[in-house]
């Protein structure tokens, strides 16, 4: 037979796991569940010359928006796009003829917030990753 005390200690570890799963922040979640769009507009350039051909493709999915299909907007000639996607969390690819002559820039990503309102973000490709 279990002790009372030792069954109240127990009940009060449990409940202590348990709120500290749930994480403090008022119960709101860590990326964006809201359908807010929001207007982004920039350039892409490759090696300092425009990316003249393909599509920019803002991924706003995650394990909360997983019914979120990407969107994509055309590269103009001088490398200018402009797209609306959801407010939040965006990982950014790029489809282009230029960039599968080298495979590492096939796999070329870039993670954005966007935010309510109009964003601007320019990207230069090769991505450079910062020195350690």
């Amino acid at each position: 037979m279990m002790r009372p005390w030792i069954r109240r200690a127990s009940g009060l570890a449990m409940a202590g796991l348990l709120a500290a799963s749930l994480g403090c922040g008022g119960g709101k979640p860590s990326v964006d569940t809201t359908n807010e769009e929001a207007t982004v507009k920039g350039t892409v350039t490759l090696k300092g010359k425009p990316l003249a051909k393909g599509e920019i493709r803002f991924d706003a999915s995650n394990y909360l928006r997983k019914n979120v299909t990407a969107k994509s907007a055309e590269l103009q000639p001088d490398g200018s796009y402009q797209i609306t996607t959801l407010v939040g969390a965006n990982r950014i690819t790029f489809l282009s003829p230029m960039l599968n002559k080298d495979p590492a820039l096939q796999e070329s990503t870039v993670e954005f917030d966007v935010k309510s309102g109009e964003n601007t973000l320019d990207i230069a490709l090769p991505l450079t990753t910062p020195a350690p």
